[in-house]
């Protein structure tokens, strides 16, 4: 049976700790590794004020969507560069829209996940406060084992 392990990623310095857990991981276990990262937002398919210039000299499309999804598939390409640098014969990076913890659970189901091994993060703000951070709601409702790198 194929061993299945989810890496939610924002970029950030503990999604990085907990890309490095995961690799380790997948390799130990021979395991496919999926790299998602969840963009809460779409963008907005204009051209901010301060990138016409750019746009023009460099004649390129660069809407605030072209710029996440960008900024998403940079992060994304180095971290699969990562993971088979270290070893990962099977990596498989994805991009959601939405809800991160909606996303998260919902692809840990369809693709029949084992675990998932993401970075722990404080909000730092009063929301995060009340309303709980990611990790902890994905411990919470993941179908699987998961893993929280501090």
């Amino acid at each position: 049976m194929d061993t299945v392990i989810l890496h939610p990623t924002d970029g950030s310095p503990a999604a990085d700790k907990a890309l490095d857990y995961a690799i380790k991981l997948a390799v130990s276990a021979d395991a496919r590794l999926i790299l998602l990262h969840v963009q809460q937002t779409h963008g907005r398919d204009i051209i901010p004020a301060g990138a016409k210039e750019f746009e023009r000299i460099e004649k390129i499309r660069l809407t605030e969507a072209d710029v996440l999804r960008r900024a998403a598939d940079a992060m994304l390409a180095h971290a699969e560069q990562k993971c088979r640098s270290a070893g990962v014969l099977r990596v498989e990076p994805m991009i959601s829209e939405g809800d991160p913890v909606g996303r998260i659970i919902e692809t840990a189901k369809k693709h029949g996940v084992d675990t998932i091994v993401m970075g722990s993060r404080g909000l730092g703000d009063f929301a995060g406060l009340l309303l709980g951070s990611v990790s902890h709601k994905i411990a919470q409702l993941a179908p699987c084992t998961c893993i929280i790198v501090r």
